[in-house]
């Protein structure tokens, strides 16, 4: 996987340090570390401007609450921060922006959410960590990629709640595995009663004889470029909704899309070998695809990152 080569020279951030992506600089006892008590959001730098910047704010804030995290940054601490870096590394376009937050560190190995303080018992302060990358589009959008059916399936909400993005993707990074070593570019996940989940990294969405349908959120995070693209059908009057889809709707589909935040809408051209549609990216794959890059370049759509006084 290749990935741009600005990337080697670009300092993150930990809590008000820069440090280079390969140097340590997490402690040892921070839970994030420890247990896995991480989320995060990723948007986008476009022109100045982080793209539904309030929306990826509202995503780590509900994650981290319904992780009970003691703690939680402000959205100003978190903008300041993400602020900070982007002006240390002089970027200003192209960036995905991953920014992961943790409860903080811990006083001894335990999973119990008291043993986040210090020595002294004091409780500790989160760590707030921006990451940027200079990043294009993960997949070939002009074209199409090539899917298959995941053997993993996603967790039920009865076992995880699934609205939490969080640092737990092994189902995700296994189904991903699974659908590269099958030559594929990713994989459709379905949840355990048999409905359409998503993809890794992606949300996943159908057309059917005009229509733009959804899987509900039951068992993966609600996405921000999932809403956006809600919206772009409202925008350009295509129907849509949310659905219980099954492999008998993902069969029967017109065109079968990935939704994902470096990409926006991907048409799938192929699913288990077998041909989507007419096998190219379908129209209505073509008019959300223009439509989200409008959306993406409307400065109201964005947050102006280096206006100290605007509000996301």
């Amino acid at each position: 996987m290749m990935t741009d080569p600005r990337n080697q020279h670009v300092k993150h951030y930990i809590n008000g340090r820069f440090v280079s992506q390969y140097e340590a600089a997490i402690p040892l006892f921070d839970a994030g570390f420890l247990h896995g008590k991480q989320v995060w959001s990723a948007p986008r730098l476009i022109n100045n401007h982080i793209f539904r910047f309030q929306d990826h704010l509202d995503k780590i804030r509900h994650s981290a609450e319904i992780n009970f995290f003691p703690d939680i940054p402000s959205d100003e601490v978190i903008i300041a921060a993400v602020r900070e870096t982007l002006t240390y590394n002089r970027m200003n376009d192209g960036v995905h922006v991953r920014i992961l937050v943790t409860p903080g560190t811990q006083v001894t190995a335990s999973m119990d959410l008291a043993a986040i303080v210090d020595w002294h018992g004091k409780p500790s302060k989160p760590q707030v960590i921006v990451m940027p990358e200079y990043r294009g589009g993960v997949y070939d959008s002009e074209a199409g990629i090539d899917l298959v059916t995941s053997s993993f399936r996603r967790p039920g909400p009865d076992t995880v709640d699934q609205t939490s993005h969080d640092n737990n993707q092994n189902a995700s990074s296994r189904a991903l595995a699974e659908a590269k070593r099958l030559g594929a570019t990713s994989a459709l996940m379905y949840d355990p009663e048999g409905y359409l989940a998503e993809a890794p990294a992606s949300h996943v969405a159908i057309v059917k004889d005009g229509r733009f349908l959804t899987p509900h959120v039951r068992c993966c995070p609600p996405g921000v470029t999932r809403q956006v693209l809600l919206e772009a059908c409202t925008i350009l009057g295509v129907e849509s909704c949310e659905a219980d889809l099954t492999s008998e709707n993902i069969e029967q589909a017109d065109e079968i899309m990935l939704l994902g935040t470096m990409s926006g809408p991907v048409g799938a051209v192929t699913i288990d070998q077998k041909q989507v549609g007419s096998g190219v990216v379908g129209p209505v794959t073509r008019r959300l695809q223009h439509q989200y890059q409008q959306m993406l370049m409307d400065p109201q759509q964005g947050y102006a990152i280096f206006d100290g006084d605007s509000q996301p």
